[in-house]
């Protein structure tokens, strides 16, 4: 009862402050995308520090991206040396259960041949 008293008092105030939705949200993208043309071109500086903006920011979205994989590359590495020695361990395993089996069956067969006689 007391987390639905508290996700209450948290939540209510937000949805009362809400506000209206802005007049560009009514525009077409049409009508949006010529105001962006006509500003750009209006201002070349403007449209140089966009595009400026727009590489530097994919340069580092790229570089984030490429040092996360480089992080998780260790993890996968590990991931398959993990799995390769539980395989190995495994097949190990039954490697020796089936020597054992093999020595069973081998003195199994003597005593048969000791038990017929």
């Amino acid at each position: 009862m007391r987390t639905w008293i508290i996700v209450a008092l948290c939540f209510v105030p937000a949805l009362a402050f809400a506000q209206p939705a802005p007049e560009a949200t009514k525009r077409s993208p049409a009508e949006l995308r010529q105001i962006c043309a006509d500003a750009m071109n209006a201002d070349p500086t403007f449209s140089e520090a966009i595009v400026k903006t727009i590489n530097e920011d994919t340069y580092l979205q790229h570089a984030k991206a490429a040092s996360a994989v480089a992080k998780n590359e260790k993890h996968v590495i590990l991931a398959y040396a993990a799995m390769w020695l539980l395989s190995v361990g495994f097949v190990l395993f039954l490697w020796r259960r089936q020597q054992g089996l093999r020595v069973e069956i081998g003195q199994l067969r003597r005593d048969l041949e000791a038990a017929s006689k």
